[in-house]
């Protein structure tokens, strides 16, 4: 079963092209990491200053448990917290099943994917 982390960063607000490049950074590392089937960092339209997203998906809760134990978990864990005006909001979603939307904009139900 896969997971998908979806993270509500609230950053300081003079410190958010810190907290931004961090992200940007993690993010690239993750998108590299075993087990890890992608990674995004962004901000949200609309968003106040400093507040970011980061959403990762994993194969399974092993290969996620397995990169809290890298240097690049922990080097991304140091550094945060001085980047942070409040905890961030985590959300982790177990998923048994995804179907991926085909491009068909038929009426017909059948071929939705």
């Amino acid at each position: 079963m896969s997971l998908t982390i979806h993270a509500e960063i609230h950053g300081l607000g003079g410190r958010a092209s810190e907290l931004r490049d961090l992200l940007a950074e993690h993010a690239t590392r993750l998108a590299g990491a075993d087990g890890c089937l992608g990674a995004t960092a962004a901000q949200t339209l609309g968003a106040d200053v400093g507040e970011y997203v980061l959403t990762t998906r994993w194969c399974d809760e092993a290969a996620l448990r397995a990169h809290y134990a890298t240097a690049d978990y922990t080097y991304y864990a140091e550094h945060i917290g001085e980047l942070l005006a409040r905890p961030s909001d985590v959300r982790i979603s177990y998923v048994e099943r995804e179907v991926r939307a085909t491009a068909d904009l038929s009426q017909d139900p059948t071929r939705q994917g």
